[in-house]
């Protein structure tokens, strides 16, 4: 025990060091120790087969305090302990997830689980699709979306017609993350349904959703969002606009896009900036324009293309 609690001690500056990196959205992926080399960012990383092995009791202790983290000090002891041991500790940590009634308690769970998973993970994580806790479902969904890998297609439209197709209990959020899941697959399963959700909530989720299409990128991709831009809604638009701007292929996407730069409604104009932005040149969206750089900058785009 003194072992214990001397490790415990000394993973207070590393706990708060790691809290610094904590999202408290739940669009934004979380930072993982686990990182990615250079290279395997830019390439096909390589995907873990099995979970490393751990040992069971210090995980299970470590688990123990991160649950019931009487103090706070207790909490991040326990999570930095559980970070330190690793990726081993997930098989041990979803089950906990999914049994888990505390909500405070499950915050702290998904916490360590966001910071120790990543793109190598997704197979592995796949097989929690079909979990028999709906928590465990939609939080291996989600995270899976994250990392777009064409392997875990089949897994993710399976767990789309299951969430979509019960008899009780039917989640709306299950759905889409399900959706999102195929979408990161490169699946067009789903696709309505995130589109319907791009254009409801993308100030909370349009990360997520940003990063699932952008495995979409194609004529086909483009067919699809072309029919929302053509949409009476001004959300419907602004909407695919997003959208193209990761999923559109860029010779025909760009063409779709450039008459919105005339547009009175700058919220339209701006959209239309970012989809070029993301079509031509693969940058990311501007938050925010005034009317008078939107339209100065429409100008560039129209004299440019």
């Amino acid at each position: 025990m003194q072992t214990r609690s001397n490790r415990g001690r000394q993973c207070i500056v590393v706990a708060g060091l790691v809290l610094a990196f904590v999202g408290s959205s739940s669009a934004r992926a979380p930072e993982q120790t686990d990182k990615l080399g250079d290279e395997e960012e830019l390439t096909e990383p390589k995907r873990l087969k099995a979970w490393p092995q751990v040992t069971k009791r210090d995980v299970k202790f470590e688990l123990k305090r991160l649950v019931l983290a009487r103090t706070e000090e207790m909490g991040l002891q326990a999570r930095a302990a559980l970070i330190e041991i690793g990726v081993g500790a997930v098989p041990y940590l979803v089950p906990k997830l999914g049994r888990e009634r505390n909500e405070d308690a499950s915050a702290r769970l998904e916490s360590v689980l966001d910071e120790l998973t990543n793109a190598r993970h997704t197979r592995l994580l796949a097989e929690y699709f079909d979990d028999k806790s709906l928590v465990t479902r939609k939080w291996s969904l989600r995270r899976v979306a994250w990392f777009p890998d064409a392997g875990v297609r089949s897994a993710a439209e399976n767990a789309l017609v299951a969430a979509s197709t019960r008899k009780r209990n039917l989640d709306s959020d299950e759905i889409f993350a399900a959706a999102l899941c195929c979408a990161s697959s490169g699946s067009f399963e789903g696709f309505d349904t995130v589109a319907k959700r791009a254009a409801k909530d993308w100030g909370k989720l349009g990360p997520a959703i940003h990063t699932a299409f952008a495995a979409l990128r194609s004529a086909e991709g483009t067919k699809r969002v072309a029919k929302l831009l053509a949409a009476t809604k001004r959300k419907t638009k602004v909407a695919g606009l997003r959208l193209i701007a990761a999923c559109g292929e860029k010779e025909s996407a760009k063409h779709l896009v450039l008459p919105f730069l005339d547009e009175n409604d700058n919220s339209l104009r701006v959209a239309a900036i970012n989809a070029l932005r993301g079509i031509v040149d693969g940058d990311p969206p501007l938050n925010k324009l005034s009317v008078f750089e939107a339209i100065e900058r429409a100008n560039k785009w129209k004299a440019r293309l």
